[in-house]
């Protein structure tokens, strides 16, 4: 005789099984046991400064690399998170999401954005300035066009910082970009790399 206590047990178990498989799929097994979190774009100090809607690129732009600076250079995973929270906090957040095209949901998303952020300088952190007054000087704002009338459109700009490389060949050379947008009335950075066409900044 078929017991169907035990069927609805066995189905019931199934079930559960079926919906954590289905839950997993859109998670980033990479962020487990990761403090993932809720980012908003709000006023923050760091090093000294406090960036709010008033405040320009360039030390939103400072803060972000010396933040990577204590990142690469972390001697311990407590260290490590502090220093990821303050890039959090100068993140972009809700203009890396709204570029989101994949299935990832938001908090996940802007978490792999900007955890990537200090391997793709890092090479270059002994070369980041430690203190405003310094930095200011060597980073350059650039502003594009802004197209007119255009749906969805947000004002950006461009920082830009020459960095020598470390072996110290002056070929090696390298001009780093941070791309800022406003983000809610607040210059934050939505993602970083190097101009592949040049050596130095220019004019």
């Amino acid at each position: 005789m078929i017991d169907k206590a035990r069927i609805r047990m066995a189905l019931g178990g199934t079930s559960l099984l079926l919906i954590a498989l289905i839950a997993s799929c859109n998670r980033d097994v990479r962020l487990a046991g990761r403090n993932v979190p809720s980012v908003k774009v709000r006023t923050v100090s760091h090093f000294g400064l406090t960036l709010d809607r008033d405040s320009s690129p360039e030390p939103v732009a400072f803060v972000a690399l010396k933040a990577i600076r204590e990142d690469v250079l972390a001697g311990n995973e407590k260290d490590r998170e502090a220093a990821l929270a303050k890039q959090f906090d100068v993140c972009a957040a809700n203009i890396i999401q709204a570029k989101n095209r994949s299935s990832i949901k938001r908090d996940p998303y802007i978490y792999n954005v900007v955890y990537h952020w200090a391997p793709t300088v890092s090479h270059y952190v002994d070369n980041f300035d430690l203190d405003w007054e310094q930095a200011e000087k060597r980073l350059v704002r650039r502003d594009p066009p802004q197209e007119e009338g255009v749906k969805g459109q947000f004002e950006k700009c461009t920082v830009l910082m020459e960095l020598d490389d470390p072996t110290g060949d002056a070929g090696a050379r390298v001009v780093m970009v941070l791309w800022l947008a406003r983000d809610d009335g607040y210059w934050r950075v939505v993602h970083l790399g190097f101009d592949n066409t040049s050596r130095s900044i220019g004019t």
